[in-house]
């Protein structure tokens, strides 16, 4: 007889536990269950390219209940199992081993996946990616002290991976087609900061370069023809991106466009399922229409809002943007938007805590980035909820900022 749950969440990440964690307190009688392909206990992601990618001990930061826990919670797992086919006329999913899962309301909370490079055979072990914890534990292998590591892709991932590679020993390379660091998030001022603390560490920049081919060099090492000449490495990590696993969704008629579309209350197209976490396109305060972000904060709050939904108290996301990522000594945080075009005004030096923020043209806050200084990151949510004019000069002078004193 096959399997029935209340609630059905496919995708053991974060988001899969979050939305299992708010459907439970939700509803105490329910059935709930989380089916994933690994066979993992669901875990957080982030320290996968910094404490975790450093020392395996620090894997216990990346879980956040037991084994235990979930069962007291009544929260079944069902691990190491593949949702293939969604069936929501029948609502019932079918996993690669031939089981059936029947549901009341199911959550989708399938995350996503790296973009790969196209690969000449025999390189495959040789070019890694940082996605999973089988990932971290493939790539630990190959940073050791001297050895030569080349990140392609100067986005957070790949220079988080960075900081660490180096502060194992490794010698490391970055090298992107854009001509700045995490040029699709910060605007310049702030990449240019990012990566004068990487070069002080030791990491080499080649910036718009453009990658011709990858290869196996006559010493057996990476050969990487970048413009014509070739650099060689013992090892490369691609973080070129992400791209969202819409399939189950896609396949079974839901609306998909570079993301499982839902609302506000994490809804879609079809009333008795829901999208939580990155895999899904949803409203963004600050901005028009739907956005797919790829962050902790969506895996954490939005899928909690789709696990409660699920479980019947509609319960609406619109939490300004956040992100933060620490590299070496250097914890950044942003939230909000930076708008093409935004005037940056900054507090702070360059060589010490610091906050950029970023106004509209109605000198409207519309975000900030802050170094060092996550204390700001607070006051920031509530004026850019706030909506009105602040004052440039305020927000530049030295000295402790007055929040308060900032609105004109």
């Amino acid at each position: 007889m096959a399997a029935h749950y209340d609630i059905l969440i496919v995708g053991a990440g974060q988001a899969g536990r979050r939305a299992a964690e708010a459907a439970r307190r939700t509803d105490a009688r329910a059935g709930i269950a989380i089916l994933g392909d690994e066979p993992h206990l669901p875990y957080d992601r982030p320290p996968l390219s910094k404490d975790a990618l450093k020392d395996p001990a620090r894997y216990a930061d990346c879980e956040k209940r037991s084994a235990a826990q979930y069962a007291e919670d009544r929260i079944d797992l069902l691990l190491g199992e593949r949702a293939e086919r969604l069936d929501r006329a029948a609502r019932t999913v079918r996993t690669a081993g031939g089981r059936a899962l029947h549901y009341d309301r199911l959550v989708i909370a399938t995350g996503s996946r790296v973009r790969r490079l196209a690969l000449p055979a025999g390189l495959e072990d040789d070019v890694l990616y940082l996605r999973t914890r089988d990932d971290a534990d493939r790539l630990r292998a190959r940073i050791r002290p001297g050895a030569r590591l080349a990140l392609i892709g100067a986005g957070f991932v790949g220079l988080e991976v960075a900081a660490s590679a180096r502060e194992l020993g490794a010698q490391v390379v970055v090298l992107d087609q854009a001509a700045r660091v995490l040029s699709r998030v910060l605007p310049a001022q702030a990449g240019a900061r990012v990566q004068a603390r990487h070069e002080r560490a030791g990491v080499d920049f080649l910036l718009g370069a453009r990658i011709a081919g990858i290869s196996r060099a006559p010493s057996g090492r990476l050969a990487i023809d970048v413009g014509g000449s070739v650099l060689e490495a013992d090892a490369a990590v691609a973080g070129i991106g992400v791209l969202p696993n819409t399939e189950l969704a896609q396949e079974a008629g839901l609306a998909v466009d570079d993301g499982l579309l839902v609302d506000e209350y994490g809804r879609t197209d079809d009333p008795a399922v829901f999208g939580a976490g990155e895999v899904t396109r949803h409203p963004v305060a600050g901005l028009a229409g739907r956005a797919r972000l790829e962050s902790w904060q969506v895996a954490e709050f939005q899928a909690e809002a789709a696990g409660a939904g699920a479980a019947g108290a509609l319960t609406p996301y619109r939490a300004l943007p956040w992100f933060w990522s620490d590299q070496y000594d250097l914890n950044i945080q942003m939230a909000g938007h930076a708008p093409a075009g935004a005037r940056i005004v900054a507090r702070g030096a360059d060589d010490g805590p610091q906050t950029l923020f970023f106004l509209d043209g109605g000198d409207r806050l519309a975000g900030a980035v802050a170094f060092n200084n996550g204390r700001d990151i607070s006051g920031v949510r509530r004026v850019v909820e706030k909506g009105a004019p602040v004052d440039p000069a305020v927000l530049a002078a030295p000295g402790p900022l007055s929040w308060r004193d900032l609105l004109r």
